[in-house]
C-alpha cells in the first residue's frame, strides 16, 4: 500500500497517533495542536508544513469559535486579522525560498520562541498597534510552520479563559482560510494533502471528542506547562539536528 508523499505505514500509523494527543491538549487548552505536531512531523516530512496542519487545524479552531464566539471582542480582534493578511504574503514569500533544511529550522524557532515566551511569561500589552503586529508574526509563523498562535497568546496572556480561547481561535480561523487561500492561489496545496486530510481527520476530531476524558486527572496547568516544555525542548532539538 502506497500513501501520499512516500509516507510509510509506520509514519502514517504515528503521524495519526501525534495528531490524535494534539489535538486532544487543543481541545482543553484552546491551543497546542500545531505547537506539538509541527516541529515532529516536519522532521518526517517538510511538505506537508503548513499544508496538512493547517487543514486539519481548521475545523478544531471553528469549533472552539463557535462554541464560545459570544466571548470574543471583534473590537480587539481586528488589528490582529489585519496583520494576519499582511503576514500571510511575507511568510508565503519565506515559505517558498527556504529549502527544507531552512525551513525545518524556521519551525524548530518559532516554536522555541512560542515556549520560551510562555516560559518566560512574556506579555504583550494589548493596542491596536500591538495587536497589528501581532496578528502579522502570526502570519508569518502561521505560514511557514502552521504555528500562529504564539503572538496572539502573548497579547491574551493575562485574560481569563472565557475570552482567550474564543478569541485565539477567532484568529487561528481566519488565518487558517488566508493561510490556505493564498496557499491554494500560489499552486502550493496538492491533492496529496487532500489526502492525508480526510485520512487523519478521523483521528483529529476523536481527540477533540475524548480530550476531558484523557486529561481530566490533570490539571489544565500542568498540561500547559507540559506543551510548554516540550515546545522549548522539540524546537531546540529541531534547530540542533538541521544545524548539522
Amino acid at each position: 500500500m502506497s500513501f501520499p508523499f512516500d509516507l510509510t505505514l509506520l509514519e502514517v500509523i504515528f503521524i495519526a497517533l501525534l495528531l490524535f494527543v494534539s489535538s486532544a491538549v487543543q481541545g482543553v487548552l484552546g491551543f497546542g495542536f500545531a505547537v506539538i505536531a509541527s516541529p515532529i512531523i516536519v522532521q518526517i516530512n517538510p511538505n506537508l508544513v503548513p499544508q496538512l496542519l493547517a487543514l486539519l487545524g481548521l475545523p478544531i479552531a471553528l469549533r472552539v469559535f463557535f462554541r464560545e464566539k459570544d466571548g470574543v471582542d471583534l473590537s480587539k480582534v481586528k488589528p490582529l486579522i489585519v496583520g494576519r493578511l499582511v503576514g500571510g504574503p511575507i511568510g508565503l514569500l519565506l515559505l517558498l525560498n527556504l529549502s527544507e533544511k531552512y525551513l525545518s529550522i524556521a519551525v524548530g524557532v518559532i516554536v522555541l520562541i512560542g515556549g520560551l515566551g510562555s516560559f518566560f511569561g512574556w506579555v504583550i500589552n494589548r493596542n491596536n498597534l500591538n495587536s497589528f503586529f501581532a496578528g502579522t508574526f502570526s502570519g508569518i509563523f502561521g505560514m511557514v510552520a502552521a504555528v500562529g498562535g504564539p503572538p496572539v497568546a502573548l497579547l491574551y496572556r493575562n485574560t481569563k479563559s472565557q475570552e482567550f480561547r474564543p478569541s485565539l481561535n477567532s484568529v487561528f480561523s481566519i488565518g487558517i482560510l488566508i493561510t490556505l487561500s493564498l496557499l491554494v492561489l500560489s499552486g502550493n496545496l496538492f491533492t496529496d494533502h487532500l489526502l492525508l486530510f480526510v485520512l487523519f481527520l478521523p483521528f483529529v476530531l476523536l481527540g477533540v471528542r475524548v480530550s476531558s476524558s484523557i486529561f481530566s486527572k490533570f490539571s489544565d496547568s500542568f498540561i500547559a506547562t507540559s506543551v510548554t516544555y516540550f515546545s522549548v525542548l522539540s524546537g531546540m532539538y529541531v534547530i540542533l539536528r538541521n544545524l548539522n
